[in-house]
């Protein structure tokens, strides 16, 4: 069995790369600590409530993706928090950093240059993964293999979003245009609060209000096809995470 061990900022971004998973033929862990649970990962099982914590911090527990050849844990690390959370928690749980297979960190690049966020987030990481590159997309082979990927396409500002807003043009054009439409229809006064890429996330939170009315965008990055064979074949930025993670694994 390939242990892997993947690391993202947020939880869609966590429901988009186990959407790529399923893709490649792997089934999501249920939740069920029973026989089945495989106990590698045991050492993610959070303590909750920690004495003196707050009750409401959602537990942080990885989702985590088997095949008959591999096991990948997504961990989410809480946005500009990641690469400390995580070092810490390897820190604590030498097994992760070196009984596995290969380590992926997948961040936004927001609006900075990816090179720069890639440098910055492999420096963090260099106590824990001496070999990782510090080139967003490039993969060092060995003992863990290990990559950092900068979304949306290692070359260019953005966030996922920014690559959910191109797959909607492949897979829901329609509502994609009417979303447009209605977010565009706001003067500045009420979209004076927006940063960078806030247009997008705009974008994707109001495709989904139809998609699934009532729903939040993760569990619809997990359920709708904004990922899907379909706009992997239509979209370079999603086909390049698709091959940067097969690729990673050491999938066929």
């Amino acid at each position: 069995m390939k242990y892997c061990l993947l690391a993202v900022e947020g939880h869609h971004d966590q429901a988009a790369i186990g959407k790529l998973l399923k893709l490649s033929g792997f089934k999501r862990f249920d939740g069920t600590y029973d026989d089945k649970f495989d106990l590698f990962w045991k050492g993610f099982i959070p303590t909750y409530p920690k004495k003196g914590g707050n009750l409401y911090t959602r537990v942080a527990m990885p989702s985590i993706f088997t095949s008959q050849t591999h096991s990948v844990a997504i961990y989410v690390g809480e946005g500009e928090n990641l690469v400390p959370n995580i070092v810490k928690t390897l820190d604590n749980h030498q097994q992760y950093a070196k009984n596995i297979y290969s380590f992926g960190l997948i961040v936004d690049a927001d609006d900075k240059k990816p090179a720069e966020v890639a440098e910055e987030k492999a420096e963090g990481l260099k106590s824990i993964f001496p070999m990782i590159s510090s080139e967003p997309g490039i993969i060092t082979t060995g003992s863990p293999r290990t990559g950092i990927y900068v979304l949306p396409d290692n070359k260019r500002s953005g966030v996922l979003d920014s690559i959910l807003v191109d797959c909607a043009a492949s897979i829901y054009p329609d509502h994609k245009g009417a979303a447009e439409i209605y977010v565009n229809s706001f003067d500045g006064a009420h979209t004076k609060h927006f940063r960078p890429f806030s247009k997008e996330k705009a974008l994707v939170a109001s495709i989904v209000s139809i998609l699934k009315p009532g729903m939040a965008n993760t569990p619809s990055i997990a359920q709708n096809n904004w990922i899907s064979t379909q706009t992997i074949a239509a979209i370079d930025e999603l086909r390049l995470l698709y091959g940067f993670l097969g690729y990673l694994l050491g999938l066929d």
